[in-house]
């Protein structure tokens, strides 16, 4: 193998740990969402308004600053997100009132922010001939995190308490940024043009449309994380047992994250990305019928299938509809667009679920991503997919 195909592994390593530990805090935040309902004595619709808090400020973030990573300021942005990551986790744990715990998941939605576009952007960039792997790769680097956190975090608040999760999160955290070194940046990084607003790319009706598709994801995620903790939580499950689910959920998403990628590069991922994600919006209905927590967990599995195919397919389709040189201004944007789509959707799904159940909620939410799934194919048109590349690895 020669040294241009080497390279980007370690180089990108940096980028995948940053991505997972972020993952761990956001999927930590979520897990423990029931205990923090009960120990602190908030309505459902609070829990949910503290929830869209986050996704607000990571929208906001990723709309104005994602861009300066075409500058060459990811690695400055890599090791900002985690350093604010290590402060919210802090901030959740002395957290006792809404108010606070409201800013705790803004000041998370700022790290997100910030991070995530420089991430999105050196990996794409990286290696090209492999961009659908290695967008694969940072899928599954992102599920591990947000598998393993809220698992871990489930067994410290059991063995310990509330707060224990969230300090040994911050200090994971910070051991990490002192010992990680400045991540590497990309070479391509000073052509960028950071005077342009990153809104200015939606007048291209293929970009737009394959953002709609894409981040239609994130109505089903942005339910699922308001209500998850809190529907087992009232079904009779255990702290670890909610940790637990959100692992079990995960393995399909972190094993088929690379598969994802890659068959999205081999075919252009433009029918992938729209089957696998429809299919999980379908499956996504069940959640409202089925009351045991072994059966929300299969559920929950199959679901995680379509996301775990279409997911990764569909960044890559979207990477495909941006020029290089713009490719952080348009994943802030994608993000952006994720975070608002999620956002809502969570306060919605919180406002439904205190005010008419937990049925409710699993229709509503699937019907409003499959909704939007076909205003994207339809906003895209039959605009051509990107050729085909295959990569070296097959």
């Amino acid at each position: 193998m020669t040294q241009r195909d080497e390279r980007p592994i370690p180089r990108l390593l940096p980028y995948y740990l940053a991505q997972a530990l972020g993952m761990a805090a956001l999927g930590s935040v979520i897990a423990l969402l029931g205990d923090i309902r009960d120990t602190s004595e908030l309505s459902e619709t609070r829990l949910g308004l503290i929830v869209g808090a986050g996704f607000l400020t990571a929208f906001v973030t990723q709309l104005t600053l994602g861009k300066l990573a075409d500058r060459g300021y990811a690695p400055a942005m890599v090791r900002f997100g985690l350093i604010a990551t290590a402060a919210s986790m802090v901030a959740f744990a002395f957290s006792d009132s809404f108010w606070e715990f409201l800013l705790a998941r803004a000041v998370l939605g700022v790290a997100v922010g910030i991070a995530q576009p420089a991430v999105r952007r050196t990996v794409i960039l990286a290696d090209q001939e492999n961009t659908g792997r290695n967008i694969g790769r940072l899928g599954m680097t992102e599920v591990i995190g947000f598998a393993l956190g809220p698992a871990i975090a489930g067994l410290l608040a059991e063995a310990g308490s509330l707060d224990l999760p969230f300090f040994v999160l911050a200090a994971t955290i910070i051991v990490v940024v002192l010992t990680m070194g400045m991540p590497e940046a990309d070479d391509k990084a000073q052509s960028g043009d950071d005077s342009m607003s990153s809104l200015e790319l939606l007048r291209d009706p293929r970009l737009l449309g394959t953002l709609v598709i894409v981040a239609s994801e994130f109505i089903l995620i942005g339910g699922y994380e308001a209500v998850w903790a809190v529907m087992l939580t009232d079904l009779g499950a255990k702290t670890w047992q909610i940790g637990v689910s959100f692992t079990i959920f995960a393995i399909p998403l972190g094993a088929l994250a690379p598969l994802g990628g890659a068959w999205a590069q081999r075919s252009g991922g433009l029918r992938l990305t729209i089957i696998a994600l429809g299919s999980s919006a379908v499956v996504a209905f069940l959640f409202g019928v089925i009351d045991t927590l072994s059966g929300l967990v299969v559920v929950a599995l199959v679901a995680a299938i379509g996301s775990g195919l279409g997911f990764p397919a569909g960044l890559y389709l979207f990477s495909q509809t941006a020029a290089d040189e713009r490719q952080a201004a348009a994943q802030g944007l994608m993000g952006a667009t994720e975070v608002l789509f999620g956002g809502l959707s969570a306060v919605l799904a919180a406002w439904l679920y205190d005010a008419h159940g937990r049925a409710t909620v699993w229709v509503v939410v699937p019907i409003l991503m499959l909704g939007l799934l076909l205003i994207g194919v339809a906003v895209r048109g039959r605009t051509p997919v990107p050729a085909p590349v295959v990569s070296r690895d097959g």
